[in-house]
């Protein structure tokens, strides 16, 4: 076997890897889940943007009602009041929300299903993927769940998820179930892609690996979730004390949110491949004792025709066997004279530069793309429309940081003869050079495995990078639980592959390709499906990962059985360090030429509107910086402001019912009733250190809050201030910019998360 034929070998195993992860083919059958019939669904709900508030979310909720009924469910409207669950600064999220419960009951239950979806869109987007494809997802399973199941089966259609996750909050906080809950939550984040089961609570990842039919999971990327501000409604139960599984597709991210996350541009194989999942595992869960402890199972990962699982306590002891085994290497390769100690650790440590090269690279590239094309500076998820020249651009350069790196190891510790050494007739031993390492004996083992010459200069990186791997491994394991696995398998199966390889001399190769095989399974895929979240984020994670896969890859171009192949090697070599970066770039240039923006892939444009109808002065705002003015016309929201046409607007209107002073502290009662029709009012205080009731929730100290979905008789809040005389602006959002005279949107622009607000200042003085 040459080393093209394993190169190419491990390249196959990973296109097999990603195909087995792609979505499903849509189906239209009339039994299990069709794609097909839920996109009907889709396309009802996405008819247009209903964020919560809006008349238009009002139909989709009465359509939902209406399809839930008549599959025979006990069908009622969760009315409540929901607050964002997370403390954060600024004015807190507060609304009025109507979920959607829909609960079929068990035979004999243990506890209760639930499988929730937010029915509400972001201002602006049709959401078919945030959230249509959800909601549709548990229309459909609701159609075919088995009959006289076990346990209670829960559909749970939240509201005001956008706002920040209020009906789950809502829900959660005034529903307290007895015995087990378990929650499959389903998501997206763009319109296409593999279905990721990317977060769960409690020991379910059993249910999930053995239950659903295109797994798609891994505890790293969960772990990593734990630690991030990124949140669903999921995060809501879990701090309820649920169990359950976060699932959801993010590719297409350049679509989230946007006027064309629409019925067209969903992925109908990603609607299918989440509605398979949601069937069979709510099946499994629902037929089976709640009560019952799981196998708690915390480490688990997705391969070619399943999902490995193993118990947390494993992760550890796996880490720490890879390290011992990729020891055990270097000190082999030492007695054989092949690496030397210092090297190799000094080869980790420039492995170790080389991969947060690698990283910087990848968060670099986004940036680099903003200033060669201004526009992108406003695509919200940081991925363009066509992002895959791009995304061949970051890998090639990362082989090119890789290729360089590996060179200035060669020249740092290659020793420089000032003559060349003597010809060496055939099977016989080069006298060593002073301080440099013995060349193995053509023929034997040693040179059999890994050559002599350019090759032999390869194995010192190859080991340095192993040690790195697994010194990854043995921290992801001690800081980072669940996260591990996709350093430490890689390790522990290349050390195995290249020890064997050591003994076989004919087989070596072999040996090399099989030991790498978890290498290219895990973080191949890893490299390539992070991508999917888009170029800003993703290249972060993809480039390092690749970055180490190449690394890995060292041992197979060290191999040189004979040593004519040596004298090819050097020479290709520096063209291939030549043709890379020119090729990066070449690939750059072509994504700049690919992905134009047109009537089909519009330029995303953010901006927001605010009047003061009391001075009659109105500002544009755009992300990106602050203005002076920002804050009297934006709030706590940093904006750059322009001048801006006066519109004619109203700001809600703020009524005193009770002003009470006592000992240095003031208690205002107001009412904050809106202008008219509005999806949210709300209002600040100037004064540090209020204490803000709503609605009947506490909302503790705060600087104000945003309430959504306001009924129309208006919002009594109680606001506990220090005494004397109280500033408060009081303002209305609402989602229409065609009311702005003189608003027009640029050519092939379209607008993202469309926002007007109206607003005033008061200085309420105490009552005498």
């Amino acid at each position: 076997m040459s080393r093209f034929i394993s190169l190419f070998v491990l390249a196959a195993l990973l296109a097999v890897t990603l195909v087995d992860l792609a979505p499903p083919a849509p189906r239209s059958s009339t039994t299990g889940f069709s794609a097909t019939r839920a996109l009907g669904d889709v396309k009802e709900i996405a008819k247009a943007p209903h964020p919560t508030g809006s008349p238009e979310n009002d139909r989709v909720r009465e359509h939902l009602v209406r399809r839930l009924t008549a599959l025979s469910l006990d069908t009622r409207v969760h009315e409540s009041v929901g607050v964002f669950p997370i403390k954060h600064d600024g004015l807190a999220s507060v609304g009025r929300v109507r979920n959607i419960v829909a609960t079929r009951p068990g035979t004999a239950s243990t506890g209760r299903v639930i499988l929730a979806a937010h029915y509400d869109s972001a201002p602006g987007a049709p959401g078919a993927g945030d959230d249509g494809a959800g909601i549709a997802t548990l229309l459909e399973v609701a159609r075919t769940l088995p009959q006289n199941l076990r346990n209670d089966v829960i559909f749970l259609l939240t509201d005001a998820e956008e706002p920040g996750l209020l009906g789950a909050e809502a829900f959660a906080r005034d529903n307290r179930f007895d015995g087990p809950v378990v929650v499959l939550n389903h998501e997206a984040r763009g319109v296409r892609g593999t279905v990721q089961m990317f977060r769960s609570a409690g020991p379910l990842a059993e249910v999930y690996g053995s239950a659903a039919p295109h797994p798609s999971a891994d505890s790293a990327f969960a772990s990593l979730m734990a630690v991030m501000p990124n949140n669903t409604d999921f995060h809501v139960f879990d701090q309820a004390g649920w169990t359950g599984l976060d699932s959801a597709f993010i590719g297409g991210g350049a679509y989230y949110h946007t006027p064309l996350d629409d019925p067209a541009h969903l992925d109908p194989g990603s609607l299918q491949q989440m509605g398979d999942n949601a069937l069979a595992v709510a099946t499994a869960l629902a037929g089976r004792d709640l009560r019952a402890p799981g196998s708690g199972a915390s480490v688990f990962f997705t391969v070619p025709g399943g999902m490995i699982r193993y118990p947390g306590w494993l992760e550890i002891p796996v880490a720490a066997l890879a390290l011992a085994l990729v020891a055990g290497l270097i000190v082999l390769l030492r007695r054989r004279g092949q690496v030397t100690l210092p090297r190799t650790l000094g080869a980790a440590g420039l492995s170790l530069v080389t991969v947060v090269l690698a990283g910087a690279w990848g968060y670099a590239l986004w940036p680099l793309l903003k200033v060669l094309r201004p526009d992108y500076g406003a695509m919200f998820t940081g991925d363009p429309y066509r992002p895959w020249w791009y995304q061949a651009a970051l890998l090639v350069f990362v082989a090119a940081i890789v290729l360089v790196c590996v060179v200035l190891f060669r020249r740092l510790t290659t020793p420089r003869l000032a003559t060349p050494p003597p010809a060496t007739p055939a099977r016989s031993v080069t006298p060593p050079v002073p301080g440099s390492v013995t060349p193995p004996v053509p023929g034997s083992p040693v040179s059999s495995s890994h050559g002599g010459g350019d090759e032999r200069s390869l194995t010192g990186p190859a080991a340095g990078a192993l040690l790195l791997v697994a010194l990854l491994g043995l921290l992801s394991a001690l800081l980072l639980p669940g996260g591990s696995h996709g350093f430490a398998w890689p390790a522990l199966f290349a050390a195995l592959g290249w020890m064997v390889s050591l003994f076989l001399p004919r087989g070596g190769l072999v040996a090399l390709t099989l030991g790498l095989v978890p290498a290219a399974v895990m973080l191949g895929s890893t490299a390539l499906t992070s991508l999917d979240i888009g170029l800003r984020i993703g290249g972060v994670i993809s480039a390092p990962h690749f970055a180490l896969l190449l690394l890995l890859l060292l041992p197979i171009l060290a191999f040189a059985p004979r040593r004519r192949t040596v004298m090819a090697f050097a020479p290709r070599r520096r063209t291939v360090l030549a043709v890379l970066p020119v090729a990066a770039v070449a690939l750059i240039a072509a994504g700049l030429v690919a992905d134009r923006f047109d009537t089909a892939h519009p330029r995303q444009d953010a901006v927001a509107y605010a009047v003061d109808t009391a001075a009659k002065e109105a500002r544009w705002g755009r992300f990106g910086g602050v203005s002076a003015d920002s804050a009297r016309f934006f709030g706590d929201v940093d904006m750059v402001t322009s001048p801006a046409p006066v519109a004619p607007l109203r700001a809600p209107e703020l009524t005193v019912l009770k002003d009470v002073t006592s000992g240095g502290t003031r208690t205002l009662t107001v009412r904050l009733t809106p202008a008219g029709p509005a999806p949210a009012v709300g209002l600040g205080v100037g004064k540090p250190g209020a204490k803000i009731t709503v609605a009947g929730r506490d909302l503790g100290e705060r600087s104000g809050f945003t309430f959504h979905a306001p009924p129309a008789g208006g919002v009594e809040a109680t606001l506990v201030v220090p005494a004397g005389e109280t500033q408060i602006r009081i303002f209305q959002h609402a989602y229409d910019m065609s009311v702005i005279p003189g608003y027009r949107l640029p050519a092939e622009t379209m607008q993202m998360r469309p926002l007007t607000t109206a607003f005033l200042t008061k200085i309420v003085a105490p009552a005498r």
